[in-house]
């Protein structure tokens, strides 16, 4: 075989085995949702027996270069098995633990029993610096998002953990209903400024019935829902975390917003669905929907309150501005325009309009999985940021605001904001 001919052949082989990973890696992902990276795992697995077996049987020349560097070069995914291992550990560290590892014990110790530990995929804060995982901001730094819900007196109780806990990044308190079992059908919204809801439900990893929670939120009247996995959590007070094979891995999030009458009308679905599930119910305003404006956004009325507000942007990964994601145009504009910080999570499974709930499948070359990005700032500096959210999310996405009562940032000696609840934000 000429020179020209086996490194064309190699190259057609390379991108069928490219091909080959990527389709079989999500459709791992896809039927399997886990924090740990499972479809890599697969991958590399399957394509180090196929090398071995490549070697066993005694294979040479053109046919080992066509073979082992074409295809099988390019279907496994070494390098990428590196990165993603190391994601599993962080480099925010409080004392001789990781800050994530210390905050997840204390909140266990001051009795919680519901968190998720979730890890984003872009973000920035107090410093500035934009941690991503897209070229050229790449880093193994990715920012985390934990979530965790009690009653009033055990989440007051975990503050001096949280605090000890997360000596860089930002902490927020939210009022929320919570409902646990026979209490979800009939759960009520609490007061709040807006017209819309938002649901939370907490599952557990050992539950699959995510997505049929999805298809009925979609059904009854939701406006979008998203599937956020964690990697470490609290169910019922467990530990749980991610580990490879495990039923019992870290439990996942669902985040619906909607109509407050059809976010009532999920909850005994969600109650049938997910019997041993935790909600929390949180009146918020829905501002905008693919580009149409539903309600300005709040103004805050009270006066001397130390309250933010947060921005919740819910899209799909697939959705673009000006050739970018949009996700990741939001980002970076909000890190141009001062926002004092924003993340950005990738859901599994979800959906933001009339079509049908999506993520990964088998085939597809473009990922459709939905994303969730936070941005919080004072409302003064949300009313200057809203030009920009509104030209981002002008044809796509659901845009939310809620004020948060309680936000502190730090970052070395610098601190931004206080866990002293003001009264009237929601």
């Amino acid at each position: 075989m000429s020179g020209i001919v086996t490194w064309t052949a190699v190259g057609l082989l390379g991108a069928a085995g490219a091909w080959a990973r990527f389709s079989l890696g999500a459709a791992v992902a896809g039927r399997w949702p886990h924090a740990f990276p499972l479809g890599t795992f697969v991958v590399n697995l399957s394509g180090a027996f196929a090398l071995g077996c490549v070697t066993g049987l005694g294979i040479g020349g053109d046919a080992l270069l066509l073979a082992g560097t074409g295809l099988l070069g390019a279907y496994t995914t070494f390098s990428t098995w590196m990165l993603e291992a190391q994601r599993l550990g962080e480099s925010v560290d409080a004392g001789s633990m990781t800050a994530s590892e210390t905050l997840v014990r204390g909140l266990r110790r001051s009795g919680l029993a519901t968190a998720a530990l979730l890890r984003g995929v872009e973000g920035f804060g107090l410093n500035r610096r934009l941690h991503a995982e897209r070229f050229p901001d790449v880093s193994t730094d990715l920012p985390l998002l934990a979530t965790a819900v009690g009653p009033r007196s055990k989440v007051r109780a975990s503050l001096d953990e949280v605090d000890r806990a997360v000596p860089r990044g930002l902490v927020t308190l939210e009022h929320a209903r919570l409902a646990t079992g026979a209490d979800i059908a009939g759960a009520q919204l609490p007061a709040g400024t807006g017209r819309a809801a938002k649901l939370t439900i907490f599952g557990d990893a050992a539950t699959s019935a995510y997505r049929e929670a999805v298809g009925a939120l979609r059904a009854l009247g939701a406006t979008g829902a998203i599937v956020l996995g964690g990697v470490d959590g609290l169910v019922a007070g467990e530990r749980r975390r991610s580990r490879l094979l495990s039923a019992r891995g870290a439990p996942w999030m669902i985040i619906s917003v909607g109509p407050a009458h059809g976010v009532r009308r999920t909850l005994a679905s969600v109650a049938a669905l997910v019997p041993a599930a935790a909600v929390t119910l949180e009146t918020i305003a829905l501002l905008k929907h693919d580009g149409e404006l539903l309600e300005p956004p709040p103004e805050y009325p009270g006066a001397g309150d130390d309250v933010w507000q947060t921005i919740r942007v819910y899209t799909r990964r697939t959705a673009e501005v000006h050739g970018r994601p949009l996700y990741h145009e939001l980002t970076r504009r909000l890190r141009e325009a001062g926002a004092a910080g924003a993340t950005t999570i990738l859901g599994e499974w979800g959906f933001t309009n009339d079509e049908v709930p999506h993520g990964d499948k088998l085939g597809r070359v473009a990922s459709h999985r939905p994303t969730y990005t936070v941005c919080i700032d004072r409302p003064d500096r949300i009313a200057r940021l809203w030009p920009v959210i509104d030209e981002i999310t002008a044809e796509h996405g659901i845009v939310t605001s809620l004020f948060v009562p309680g936000y502190r940032e730090r970052a070395q000696s610098t601190v931004n904001g206080s866990l002293r609840l003001a009264t009237r934000a929601g």
